[in-house]
């Protein structure tokens, strides 16, 4: 179980907001897309010619007089840092900022052979002083307040210290820079490694980076191979984007370009540590184009719920969790795959456009075929949705016993006692009366006899959750179209294979779809009432089958909202000229449909149509609600905070009516709402639509 406090919460969460509007600040008059994709660009050209650049850079820092050396993994790079400060008579070392050191465990591993390793950075400074570990790649100190501060300072120092910034900055100046005079090496990163000259390029926002490279006799550069670029053209094209994506600056205080020794001799470690393994693999040679920006980490919901100390290895949050499985194992990293929610919101920030979420998902099915899987997702996906007969049958039993686990209110009740930490936060539907393929022949199919529309057919897929326990969305949808003039059909209620493919189970996931494909026959478009549903038939189920037929359905696939609000709004408003009082809403952006699809202005402007006002934006309606399928099950507790939030900012607008796209953002939210025992309204767009055209 992740350990939520509330005071951290609120500092991360806090942050997020400061460091969103800093960085908006500064990208004014920047083309972020334009920025991120010559980034992602330019580190996919390097990463191809890794091994030629970095023999360049060795090359040339050699004929500056720096001493280069390779190493496989953390604990040859460690002992050659040993060795170094062995041979030099080494007994204290001060640090610049330096994840890579963290990774290898330098630290401990000096100790444990009589060197001392102080670090200099005022984060780092911090959290050793506080004999813990960084909890953010950029602000390593992030989860301690002022006051924790003052009070290790004042251990520290032995006297009162009060806990304003500025009296903090000058004890905190006044020590570290006694330890940095007084040190016989400095150790420090690099972002950026440039072959052409054998340059180091350093970015930091204090100046202890300067004075550890410069001060100490000895200075040694501790780096991984994904760093070097070609030019330095190319390094101002990182400095370009770096501090503004992960500070929110124009640029940072301190940017240096060191070619070669400057007192004595200086030592450039580059680290291997299996990077060249991931390089090899097509699928997540992506992940190394990271900067180690941080974006993703101040826009992630979870790592604001439950920060970095819970939420990393070492490295942290989704991008963490990556590296996590190659330098660290797959069985490190198997809990941390599942705390990503998979709502892609970190990648609009991402600066080098990196597919985390896809990432992590691939990865998920990496651990299952390692055996990383629990058995309820093995018997769930490998078996139940792997098989549409066994589908049905599962649903078939499950509405059998609708009336002993349920009332009327449609919510589910005496569930079995290992079911309990999933309800106590949120009500669980019971699966409907009857499903929505059976509900729709018995609407749709008279009507569709009864007169031939002016306009093409149209199908409707609606997904496990609206076949199953909720059909008034699709009928709702269905209604709309009819009402705009379309014949409207009904694709086979069956799984589109998504949740076994967001959990990992990729085979499963494939004979769900294939068995879909089987046997779907449309004509028109195809219309989904499910952002998830919407990912799998346009994007990955075609990637899976890569089929002419998968393909073809990919071409049709298109959302609800989109689709009306981009062909039918003007049918629409002669449609709803009826008087009927306006009706407050809010709406929630629920993650695939905001982040993959970028759909949500088109909902936005259907919901304001169907209430006859405009929308009463709630506090972060882009964050998710914590349902995000298996989620919810692997993290009740993160869900329910993110529920928690969620709620508290629709009851904040005082909005009559909360719409949504995604049947299971309306299962969490619907059902946190019956849980707290408060009638507040909970709509598909599909159902406002419908409601305002009666």
């Amino acid at each position: 179980m992740k350990k939520i406090d509330p005071g951290l919460k609120k500092i991360l969460q806090d942050f997020s907001k400061s460091y969103r509007a800093k960085r908006r600040i500064v990208l004014e008059g920047y083309d972020f897309e334009d920025l991120r994709t010559a980034l992602a660009e330019l580190k996919d050209r390097s990463l191809d010619q890794n091994a030629e650049l970095l023999d360049r850079f060795a090359d040339r820092a050699r004929a500056h007089g720096g001493i280069v050396l390779r190493a496989r993994d953390g604990g040859e790079a460690n002992a050659m840092v040993f060795k170094i400060c062995r041979d030099h008579g080494v007994r204290t070392m001060v640090k610049s900022k330096s994840m890579v050191s963290e990774e290898t465990g330098l630290n401990g591993f000096l100790a444990g052979h009589g060197i001392e390793a102080r670090e200099t950075d005022l984060g780092e400074w911090i959290v050793q002083l506080a004999a813990e570990r960084p909890t953010h790649m950029v602000m390593p100190a992030i989860h301690l307040t002022r006051r924790d501060v003052a009070a290790l300072f004042m251990a520290r120092t032995g006297r009162p210290v009060p806990d304003d910034i500025p009296a903090l900055v000058r004890i905190a100046r006044a020590e570290i820079r006694k330890e940095i005079f007084a040190a016989q090496a400095g150790l420090t990163g690099a972002n950026a490694l440039i072959a052409e000259n054998g340059v180091i390029m350093l970015v930091t926002n204090e100046g202890n980076g300067r004075l550890v490279t410069s001060i100490p006799p000895v200075h040694i550069v501790l780096a991984s191979i994904e760093k070097v670029l070609p030019t330095v053209v190319d390094a101002l094209t990182l400095l370009r984007l770096l501090p503004r994506n992960a500070t929110g600056q124009t640029i940072t205080s301190y940017v240096s370009f060191i070619a070669g020794p400057h007192r004595g001799p200086q030592y450039v470690i580059l680290l291997d540590n299996h990077r060249s393994e991931m390089l090899a693999d097509p699928r997540f040679r992506e992940a190394l184009r990271c900067v180690k920006c941080s974006a993703c980490l101040n826009v992630c919901p979870v790592y604001q719920i439950i920060g970095g100390e819970e939420y990393s290895h070492i490295y942290m949050g989704g991008i963490g969790t990556l590296f996590t499985a190659w330098i660290h194992g797959l069985k490190a990293s198997r809990d941390l795959a599942k705390v990503c929610l998979r709502c892609h919101r970190c990648e609009d920030y991402c600066a080098t456009k990196i597919p985390i979420a896809d990432l992590i998902t691939a990865l998920a099915g990496r651990i299952r075929d390692k055996g990383g899987a629990p058995l309820w997702k093995r018997f769930a996906f490998d078996g139940v949705m792997a098989s549409p007969r066994l589908q049905r049958t599962a649903f078939k039993a499950a509405r059998s016993a609708r009336k002993i686990i349920s009332k009327k209110d449609g919510f589910s009740r005496n569930l079995p006692a290992r079911m309990k930490k999933y309800d106590r936060f949120r009500a669980l539907p019971a699966p409907a009366a009857a499903a929505f393929s059976k509900l729709f022949k018995a609407e749709f199919g008279a009507r569709r006899a009864a007169a031939k529309p002016a306009k093409g057919p149209v199908t409707i897929f609606g997904g496990c959750l609206v076949e199953h326990f909720y059909p008034e969305i699709g009928l709702a949808a269905g209604r709309v179209l009819s009402k705009l003039g379309y014949e409207v059909r009904i694709a086979p209620g069956m799984c589109c294979g998504f949740p076994p493919s967001n959990a990992g189970f990729e085979k499963a996931a494939g004979e769900a779809f294939a068995a879909l494909v089987k046997k779907i026959k449309i004509a028109g478009p195809l219309i989904t009432v499910c952002p998830t549903c919407t990912t799998m038939l346009a994007k990955r189920g075609a990637e899976i089958a890569g089929s002419e037929k998968a393909k073809d359905l990919a071409a049709r696939v298109v959302p609800f909202s989109r689709f009306v609000a981009e062909n039918e709004m003007d049918s629409l408003a002669r449609l709803l000229t009826k008087e009927r009082p306006a009706l407050s809403a809010t709406y929630h952006d629920s993650c695939h449909h905001k982040n993959l699809l970028k759909a949500e202005r088109a909902s936005r402007t259907l919901v304001e149509a169907a209430t006859r006002s405009g929308i009463r934006e709630m506090d972060e309606p882009d964050v998710c609600c914590g349902f995000a399928g298996t989620f919810s099950l692997d993290n009740p507790e993160i869900s329910a905070e993110l529920l928690a939030d969620k709620l508290g900012a629709i009851e904040r607008t005082g909005a009559d009516v909360v719409a949504m796209d995604c049947p299971g953002c309306l299962l969490q939210i619907r059902g946190g709402y019956q849980r707290k025992g408060l009638a507040v309204r909970s709509a598909h767009t599909a159902e406002l639509l419908d409601e305002a055209m009666e």
